[in-house]
């Protein structure tokens, strides 16, 4: 496993310096850029997931990106970040979405709320 921001922001080249939380029914995800302060268009981001229940922790290291979009929703862009742990994925948008997938199956689909 791989070691490893922002409340709605409308660009990802816009995210912020500093962690950014969003808070689900099921997890608490923190976002935080792996970049310098100085740096506008950072590139690797950590991921720190708290189940809420059994406060089991996962934590990796992922980039900007985009979500799965549902069939027949055209167009689709929703932006936020991409982690990858072995053959699960788990996307953090920025609209406050986290979507975690394996294959084609989504395992888990809740919209949050983000606090810094």
């Amino acid at each position: 496993m791989k070691r490893l921001a922002a409340a709605v922001l409308p660009l990802i080249a816009m995210a912020p310096l500093h962690a950014a939380t969003l808070e689900t029914r099921t997890y608490t995800v923190e976002i935080t850029p792996m970049c310098g302060e100085r740096v506008t268009d950072c590139e690797q981001f950590a991921y720190a997931g708290t189940h809420n229940r059994n406060r089991s922790r996962l934590n990796l290291v992922g980039k900007p990106g985009q979500g799965p979009c549902p069939p027949g929703n055209a167009p689709c862009d929703p932006r936020g970040w991409q982690f990858q742990d072995g053959d699960a994925n788990y996307f953090v948008g920025q609209d406050g979405w986290l979507v975690m997938t394996r294959g084609r199956k989504t395992l888990l689909r809740e919209h949050g709320t983000w606090r810094d």
